[in-house]
């Protein structure tokens, strides 16, 4: 039997050499949420768009490339798995694949397979994963994105990316994002404060508050 399991990485003609028919292909998933998901999760959107675009697999890149590679079972794993994005997640992978399919989600499952039969089961763990915001420092009133110190064209091999999927050819008709595959600015970027919303800040801003906040108690102990 033949099992294929993919690391992070933008949808691939690989996959579909080396999994085509398969008895189970596993990929990892990314659900077109992303304006919802930064504000769940407390990270500006730009930065949901750009990490998507530049290194994981679309939900509807999952759907086309199960469909072209046809396993007895596809299932999908490092995503999110929470309520407000399974039932979107199950409809981008459907635009392409009919097949069985199950989320590789949440931590734990387990898949058992013959040469007859496919059954999953899940693993006694927590309902919802843990989350949390990358944290900075509002010390200077901005939020400061450093340029990233490198780029995919620098550590990635050519050849990998000439096999990357056309995206017309996984999105439906009528939705096409504006990918974002390079860093916007050439520099850090920055945004002030005030003009980030309350969520924003109060997600990524929890380190430094703390820290503040134990800087002041010890300069007060430092002066009794």
């Amino acid at each position: 039997m033949c099992f294929v399991w993919t690391g992070d990485g933008r949808p691939s003609k690989l996959d579909i050499k080396y999994a085509k028919g398969c008895d189970l292909y596993v990929t990892e998933m990314q659900a077109e949420l992303i304006e919802i998901s930064s504000g769940v999760q407390g990270v500006p959107p730009f930065l949901g768009r750009y990490t998507v675009d530049t290194h994981h697999t679309p939900a509807y890149a999952a759907g086309y490339l199960a469909n072209q590679i046809k396993p007895r079972m596809f299932m999908t794993t490092h995503m999110a798995f929470d309520p407000y994005q399974n039932e979107e997640s199950v409809a981008e992978v459907r635009e392409h694949w009919k097949g069985p399919f199950h989320f590789g989600a949440p931590d734990g499952i387990v898949v058992n397979m013959t040469k007859d039969m496919v059954w999953v089961r899940e693993g006694i763990l927590p309902d919802f994963p843990n989350n949390r915001s990358p944290q900075f420092d509002f010390s200077n009133g901005q939020l400061v994105v450093p340029l990233p110190p490198t780029s995919r064209e620098k550590i990635q091999e050519p050849f990998v990316r000439e096999q990357q999927i056309d995206p017309a050819k996984y999105y439906p008709k009528d939705y096409h994002p504006h990918l974002l595959e390079v860093w916007p600015v050439e520099s850090d970027l920055v945004v002030p404060l005030d003009s980030l919303p309350d969520s924003l800040k109060e997600n990524m801003g929890d380190a430094w508050r703390k820290k503040q906040k134990n800087q002041k108690i010890l300069d007060e102990q430092s002066k009794q």
